[in-house]
């Protein structure tokens, strides 16, 4: 048995950003005593006699801080983060050593720390691109997309260019159930690799899956070789029940790269997700030789031994698994299954909980984990979790339901056939129907259909589902406006503001609704900000001239 082979593949390809790579290991030197105990330690650290003559003739930031670096660059990672510390005691409102702080807490694993040193650098000097890029990526990593979203545009307002921040936009965009507005952004800008992989990610989240495989293989056509782009188009495929596909696809960059690890790892993938245990058994134990302490190679290899009968051999490897990769609940659950085949019951019930624990949500989890606890006399327990077996069930069929017929409503939108794109957008609504971006097509279909009426009724169950969905509420207020009800539209186009302040064409719509209101101190700021975003937008130049023109007759 196995949970997500393919799931996390193409994600791990771009799991570490680019951000500037200065790895402080931030071992010592934490809490309130840090600083006094670091200064007394970086004695023990000596960097070479030059830099060492600069901070003993000028001890200031950029002393300390080019000594920091020194010591990173040697790998003396203590060093480095004590350098730091210590300058920081002598430069507190240094921007530079407070960035290197929040880096190496970062780069450590600990984002949440990192937060306030990367705020205080990015306070001190605003202008400076790279704290705003690593402060987007600690808010994202701890899941707060909404403000790292303010610290992604406002490196793109510092360099529109960086694809790092793009990257940081979408992503954030993405997990935040803005599709479309990722979507947007990124279709507006060249690709490379890691951009491709972020829009396909959105087509695919937002229910546009046939737009997903487009875009991924349109990545291949310029990145042939990109493994990590491979590994999603082999996902998307197994989601969609294309294993065929997949297994083909897998195979094709398998053998154009046949000493590349990570490409070898996306075929046995493939082939374990397809069943063919035969040709995968014999690949995963030649990866395995290649990279014997590899946690996915331990795991795939339990895998296949358990799916063998050799229980023995199953469970040496996935508790090797479970030693290296603890918070991996994959060789958790196949470890599980080989202990009840082994009779060890309640060794079976602590992997399986844990599993559960670490964010597993496949049924055949929890039907495994009754099965175990009825043999250990706890049948309300088991009763429990055959509930949340047959729950999860379900939504895995309601899941695929959704994602065949989005994907031929699709294709029903591109040969013209609206009627039964609605049809099929209305089957895959009330399948999945807390996903905004399906709610969000099927209301741009009856747009076009001239349904009102309907189209009102979807664009609301997207709110509903996402009540950040900004492009939801921005035609919600553009319907609102139509309809002359100025109250409705401005409430929807200041949630759509708010969601994307950085978005001109919302400000020039508040404006909009707030002069049909008669409110034109409030319009003129709104409009303001609109051409402080787009200073030659017609639109807002037209309307800050109406509204010039209403204040001169008051």
């Amino acid at each position: 048995m196995q949970y997500g082979v393919l799931r996390r593949a193409a994600e791990g390809m771009f799991r570490h950003r680019n951000l500037v790579r200065i790895g402080f290991i931030v071992a010592a030197c934490v809490g309130a005593g840090g600083l006094s105990i670091c200064a007394g330690a970086r004695a023990a650290c000596t960097g070479p006699d030059s830099l060492e003559a600069r901070i003993r003739a000028h001890p200031d930031a950029n002393a300390y801080a080019a000594l920091s670096v020194w010591f990173d660059r040697h790998q003396q990672w203590e060093c480095a983060d004590q350098t730091v510390r210590s300058g920081l005691k002598i430069a507190p409102d240094s921007a530079r050593l407070n960035y290197l702080l929040g880096l190496g807490l970062y780069s450590s694993g600990q984002a949440q720390e990192a937060i306030a040193p990367l705020r205080q650098a990015v306070h001190i000097d605003p202008d400076v691109l790279q704290p705003h890029v690593l402060l987007g990526a600690a808010l994202s990593r701890l899941g707060d997309n909404r403000d790292a979203l303010g610290e992604w545009r406002a490196a793109l307002d510092i360099d529109p260019s960086s694809k790092e921040a793009l990257d940081g936009l979408a992503r954030s965009l993405t997990a935040a159930g803005d599709y479309d507005t990722a979507i947007q952004a990124l279709r507006s800008t060249l690709l490379d690799e890691k951009l491709t992989f972020d829009l396909a990610t959105a087509y695919k989240q937002a229910g546009m899956y046939d737009e997903a495989a487009q875009a991924l293989n349109q990545g291949l056509e310029s990145f042939p070789d990109s493994v990590a782009l491979t590994a999603a188009l082999v996902t998307l495929n197994v989601d969609e029940s294309h294993f065929q596909d997949a297994t083909l696809l897998a195979e094709q960059i398998a053998r154009r790269k046949p000493n590349d690890l990570e490409a070898q790892r996306i075929y046995l993938r493939a082939l374990v997700i397809t069943g063919n245990n035969e040709a995968a058994a014999p690949l995963a134990r030649s990866l395995l030789a290649l990279a014997p302490h590899d946690a996915d190679l331990l795991n795939l290899n339990g895998l296949l031994e358990q799916k063998a009968g050799d229980f023995a051999a199953a469970r040496k490897h996935l508790e090797e698994a479970v030693a290296l990769s603890p918070n991996d609940y994959n060789p958790r659950v196949n470890l599980g299954v080989v202990l009840a085949e082994l009779k060890d019951a309640a060794g079976a019930r602590r992997q399986f909980e844990k599993a559960i624990e670490l964010g597993t949500d496949e049924p055949q989890v929890h039907f495994e984990l009754a099965k175990v606890l009825r043999s250990l006399g706890d049948m309300q327990a088991a009763q429990g979790q055959l509930t949340l077996y047959q729950q999860k069930l379900k939504e895995k069929s309601d899941l695929a339901v959704a994602v065949s017929k989005a994907t031929e409503a699709a294709e029903a939108v591109k040969s013209g056939d609206n009627a039964k794109a609605a049809d099929l957008y209305r089957q895959a609504c009330a399948a999945l129907p807390g996903n905004a971006g399906l709610a969000y097509r099927l209301a741009m279909v009856l747009d076009s259909m001239g349904d009102a009426n309907g189209e009102r009724t979807a664009l609301g169950q997207a709110v509903k589902a996402n009540p950040h969905f900004a492009p939801a509420q921005y035609r919600l207020g553009y319907m609102d406006f139509q309809a002359g009800d100025n109250a409705a539209a401005e409430r929807e186009f200041r949630a759509t503001v708010e969601a994307l302040p950085d978005n001109a064409e919302a400000w020039i719509s508040l404006a909009a609704s707030l002069r049909a209101e008669m409110r034109l101190d409030e319009a003129r700021a709104a409009v303001a900000r609109a051409l402080q975003l787009q200073p030659d937008n017609a639109a807002a130049r037209e309307l800050s001239k109406k509204l010039a023109e209403a204040q001169d007759q008051h």
